[in-house]
């Protein structure tokens, strides 16, 4: 009987497309990639699904693939079942899942193949009595140093370009060359694995004794607690197994140390993914994953879907951290999706974290997710001591009050490092006209403008609009201008007048834009380079820093009295997270956290009894106006140039999603709390409840009705299944 292939294609409509297979005679399989015809294009797409053509009326309308381009299947049966799922959770378009999941190259067809490189080795007769020359004695010295092959790259990083003193060598046979699928290079000198303290052995063993059978693991270890020590001997132990071990981690900026930690350790071949990758690298590592090569995946959210066959363990570090939500297109959340992994891969899943996210902690509560807590720092250091300071006091200058510019001095003397966070890039948050109180904004967005001084510019943060910064008020022409409010750059000018023999440093979105600048500011921290360091969220979080002893919070009020209801949560993160860069090593730390409000409930909650007990008054809160993670939340966003089409189209989807049911609350519609972003108007349709089976019935009920709505043309629209905020 014939058959036809569901083809999933990078569109966005929500359906496979039906082809007719060529007449190969190899197998036809789920997950193959094919090539077919679509309007008057040619897209790449893969084989979801494969049925028996009943309507043979029907076989003249269907159109037959253009060619079939893998032999075997290039995505296995779980990666494509758990793509489904992500599919229908997410209420997604299948094929523009795929888009999220594979690689470029694998997306556009290209073959599948592993890059090789030459490696060379010594020839098993390497006793040679013809004279040699300098570059030869030293390539030679190195293989005989190395019991292994080594690629040419590692040969060029370790002593300069041999590449002529190689050829004459192979020529002489001493030396031989081979072709070999190109890893990453293993560390030879291997540093022993730390021997664990009784916490961090019996976290060890407790997830150990689930190796075979789905648990969901909350590692709760504070701020230095050693959660990677953990993380890695757990690795070894599973890589010994003959498993694979996948490790999600939050921000690119953290990747080097942390993959250098396990390198460090372990002799594995460990691939790394996340979006600073070129597209071969990324098409490498993929495919060293789904051959078995790879023994170890480090990467950021999209590493979720890495092809792995011998998937032992999923680790989440910082598991709490927002980046793990994907803010556009597919708006997954890959803790959840890992979590899904481990169930049908029957693993266990262990997600690590200082300050546990409410939806953690709460099954964890529940008893749904077992608990695991590290309390005490792995070096036995204290926490460091914690002290409110009324930013209205005295400053030294602008956003540095008197008593944190003393305790810098005092720290600096000390030849001790600082550490000084503040969230806010750029050099003042507003500029303001001093005679008719204009204030620059941006014309494509409800937002101000962000002064950049060292560029002489105004930048927009959210569409990334910028123009020269005016020299007169574009209103009235007065030249008094003034900047309000303080910023990463401005701290740093402040900081190199008040301390002009002291290194500073600023890690920042802008200080960090080119390729390895990162890593390089991260070493110089290390190396004691810099003693006064300046930086956002990205200097809070998964850094050891053995010299800082002091850690400053500027303009630490951000969050207390937003609308978000997420906002106090991230905020109690943050803050602990920063807290917790302080006094890691040997020497004692403090903290002073620069604040107008220092009688806000909020300090005596958090300094007085920790996390954990702001979680509980927070989970409190959720249960009583049922806000996640007790009620289930989801956002049906649109967009588009007119201010109205928005609203239109939303109003419409409220009365079809109102029909008929009482289980699912449809709040809205309303303007975004940033209605005008890049240029387009936003608003938003909110969907609570307590069954969250009946939110996603009612989506699916109502999703293909919604779509061929007439106003749905006139806007960008999309699903948002539990959001992560509400902006």
């Amino acid at each position: 009987m014939p058959f036809i292939l569901k083809v999933a294609l990078p569109c966005p409509l929500r359906f496979c497309f039906d082809y007719l297979p060529d007449q190969s005679e190899a197998a036809w399989q789920r997950g193959l990639r094919v090539r077919v015809p679509f309007g008057s294009r040619e897209l790449v797409g893969i084989i979801f699904d494969i049925e028996d053509m009943q309507d043979k009326v029907q076989l003249s309308k269907v159109k037959p693939i253009i060619t079939r381009l893998d032999e075997l299947p290039i995505i296995s049966e779980e990666l494509l079942n758990l793509i489904s799922w992500v599919s229908e959770y997410y209420h997604h378009p299948v094929g523009d899942c795929f888009q999220v999941a594979l690689p470029k190259k694998i997306r556009l067809g290209e073959p599948a193949l592993l890059m090789k490189e030459t490696y060379w080795s010594l020839a098993s007769d390497s006793a040679s009595e013809s004279k040699l020359g300098k570059k030869q004695e030293n390539v030679l010295k190195l293989l005989q140093k190395n019991s292994t092959h080594l690629s040419q790259q590692e040969i060029t990083d370790a002593i300069g370009n041999h590449n002529d003193a190689l050829k004459r060598l192979e020529v002489k046979r001493l030396v031989k060359k081979e072709k070999q699928v190109k890893k990453p290079a293993l560390v030879t000198d291997l540093i022993p694995l730390k021997k664990l303290n009784n916490d961090q052995e019996a976290a060890v063993n407790a997830v150990w004794e689930k190796q075979n059978k789905f648990s969901s693991i909350l590692l709760h270890g504070i701020t230095g607690s050693g959660k990677t020590e953990v993380y890695i001997q757990l690795a070894s132990l599973v890589v010994s197994k003959g498993k694979q071990v996948l490790i999600l981690i939050p921000e690119i900026g953290l990747t080097e140390q942390f993959v250098n930690r396990f390198k460090q350790h372990l002799s594995v071949c460990i691939v790394v993914f996340n979006s600073s990758m070129n597209d071969s690298e990324r098409q490498q590592a993929w495919l060293l994953a789904q051959s078995g090569d790879a023994d170890i995946v480090i990467g950021t959210r999209s590493a979720v879907f890495s092809p792995l066959s011998r998937l032992g363990l999923v680790i989440i570090d910082e598991e709490h951290d927002s980046s793990y939500k994907q803010q556009d297109s597919l708006r997954y959340h890959a803790r959840n999706v890992a979590i899904i992994r481990a169930k049908r891969e029957n693993i266990p899943v262990l997600l690590g974290s200082a300050t546990p996210s409410l939806e953690s902690f709460y099954h964890a509560q529940s008893q749904r997710y077992s608990l695991i807590t590290l309390a005490q720092r792995a070096t036995g250091a204290e926490l460091p001591e914690v002290e409110l300071i009324d930013s209205s006091g005295p400053k030294a200058c602008n956003g540095l009050s008197s008593i944190l510019y003393k305790e810098i001095g005092k720290t600096l003397e000390e030849g001790n490092q600082v550490l000084l966070f503040i969230n806010q890039r750029g050099y003042a948050p507003v500029l303001i006209c001093h005679d008719c109180s204009w204030q620059a904004s941006c014309k494509h967005c409800d937002a101000k403008m962000i002064v950049h001084q060292s560029r002489y510019q105004l930048r927009c943060h959210h569409c990334g609009f910028n123009q020269p910064l005016p020299k007169e008020c574009p209103e009235c022409e007065s030249t008094e201008m003034g900047n309000y409010g303080v910023g990463t750059q401005q701290i740093e000018e402040n900081l190199q007048t008040l301390f002009p023999e002291t290194p500073v440093l600023r890690m920042d979105r802008d200080s960090t834009q080119r390729v390895g600048s990162f890593v390089k500011l991260v070493a110089d921290i290390q190396a004691g380079g810099a003693k006064i360091l300046i930086g956002t969220q990205m200097l809070a979080k998964g850094h050891d820093f053995h010299d800082v002893t002091l850690v400053g919070i500027l303009d630490a009020d951000q969050g207390l009295f937003s609308a978000d209801f997420r906002a106090t949560e991230s905020l109690a993160q943050l803050i602990t997270q920063v807290t917790g860069r302080a006094g890691r090593g040997r020497k004692p730390g403090k903290v002073y956290i620069q604040t107008s409000q220092v009688v806000h409930p909020f300090w005596q909650d958090l300094l007085q009894g920790g996390y954990i007990k702001m979680a509980k008054k927070l989970l409190q809160e959720r249960k009583s106006s049922l806000m996640p993670p007790i009620g289930s939340l989801c956002v049906i966003r649109a967009r588009a140039k007119k201010q109205a089409s928005p609203l239109k189209f939303l109003t419409e989807a409220s009365a079809l999603l109102n029909q008929n049911q009482k289980l699912v609350m449809v709040l809205g519609p309303v303007p975004a709390m940033m209605e005008k972003r890049a240029g387009n108007f936003r608003a938003q349709l909110l969907l609570t409840t307590q069954n969250r089976k009946a939110l996603h019935q009612l989506l699916d009920h109502h999703i293909e009705a919604m779509s061929k709505l007439k106003s749905s043309r006139e806007c960008q629209w999309s699903i948002d299944v539990d959001p992560i905020d509400l902006y």
